[in-house]
């Protein structure tokens, strides 16, 4: 096996594991079967870079679980106010907030610590402020954020040549000539310009999925009666690409496919094989995005991942309230339920399933519906 960029022999000392699908973004296929350690050094990372950053909000609200390392933490907006949001979606103020009224100062801090700091400037033009017995007075409490907004920008050159390169891994992966795909390179390395990579806006779903399914799908079609070899390529469930990689394919019937459901982070096996025929290649795909097809595709995916974070939500409330439950009343002394435990347990639940899901009964205050 060969270095399909530069040729040289794959020994075990130039050999490298190269994910296939970006593991920043919760791709786990990856080859060592690829490319030496030099070009895999070189070749693609900056690309591969700028993807991994423009999808990391995705990746960030996900809680996505990688070889090494978290999502980095996004900025978001509520109200008038900055905040940041850590991996799985806990949410604290990115700075504190201070608040001075005629004889009251209101601080919100994330910590003890940033309170701390705020405290120790205000003395210098408040002298006679207690440190001490104001840190002493503070109150710990959970506040409930009902809407945040995020910023997410998808798009560019960079993102086309990070999902060629996806693309062309997946094929030389699973036995493809690497002199098909030779005519790629220059474009992956930022050398040459390339039509063969388009945004895909079918009318339809070209794989099914359950409404907390949230998935990676790469797959590899050759059909000799059409002269087409292409990948598509699925990432988040809908961001959508096509990358033609040769329009005189004579070879032999070909299809391959991988998909990783990222929420139960398994491998994920469809029986019916994906068709894409060449009417709806022409029709449905595009060199630019469609901005209002993408806004409708982000609405989707934020749906499933609504769905997904309120699922976990709710196990983890019920996990920490049956543990809490258990350290209160250990089984040896308690080894069947009693009034008092299942009092207990119910109310560690409905305390922590109104602070989480408040804002889809109320609003302003008043007892109203109010669409999620």
């Amino acid at each position: 096996m060969n270095c399909y960029i530069c040729d040289i022999k794959l020994t075990k000392d130039n050999e490298t594991e190269e994910h296939i699908l970006l593991n920043s973004i919760g791709g786990k296929l990856k080859s060592k079967k690829l490319m030496c350690k030099d070009c895999n050094s070189r070749f693609g990372s900056d690309i591969d870079h700028q993807l991994s950053k423009q999808l990391n909000p995705i990746a960030n609200l996900l809680d996505i679980k990688r070889d090494r390392g978290e999502p980095q933490n996004i900025k978001g907006k509520y109200r008038d106010r900055e905040v940041i949001i850590e991996p799985g979606g806990k949410i604290k103020w990115a700075r504190p907030y201070i608040e001075k009224g005629e004889k009251v100062i209101h601080i919100e801090a994330s910590s003890v610590g940033e309170a701390t700091k705020v405290l120790k400037g205000l003395q210098r033009s408040y002298p006679e402020m207690d440190i001490e017995k104001a840190l002493h007075n503070h109150k710990k409490g959970k506040k409930y954020l009902e809407s945040v907004t995020i910023g997410l920008t998808f798009g560019g050159i960079d993102i086309k040549r990070a999902i060629c390169k996806m693309a062309v891994n997946y094929f030389v992966d699973k036995g493809g000539d690497p002199s098909v795909i030779k005519h790629l390179l220059p474009f992956i390395e930022s050398k040459e310009n390339c039509d063969s990579i388009k945004y895909f806006y079918p009318r339809r779903e070209v794989f099914y999925k359950e409404a907390e399914e949230i998935l990676h799908s790469i797959v590899l079609i050759g059909n000799a009666k059409t002269k087409c070899l292409f990948v598509y390529v699925e990432l988040f469930n809908e961001f959508k690409f096509v990358v033609t990689l040769s329009n005189d394919y004579d070879g032999m019937e070909l299809y391959e496919s991988y998909h990783y459901n990222l929420v139960t982070n398994e491998v994920v096996i469809y029986d019916a094989p994906l068709t894409i025929s060449p009417r709806e290649l022409k029709q449905y795909c595009s060199d630019d995005i469609d901005e209002s097809k993408f806004r409708e595709r982000m609405k989707l995916l934020f749906q499933r991942i609504d769905k997904v974070t309120v699922s976990r939500r709710i196990h983890t409330i019920t996990q920490n309230a049956m543990d809490e439950m258990v350290a209160k009343f250990p089984p040896d002394k308690y080894p069947v339920f009693t009034t008092e435990m299942i009092s207990f347990l119910s109310q560690k639940v409905a305390q922590e399933f109104v602070l989480s899901f408040q804002n889809r009964f109320f609003k302003d205050g008043k007892d109203k519906d109010e669409e999620c």
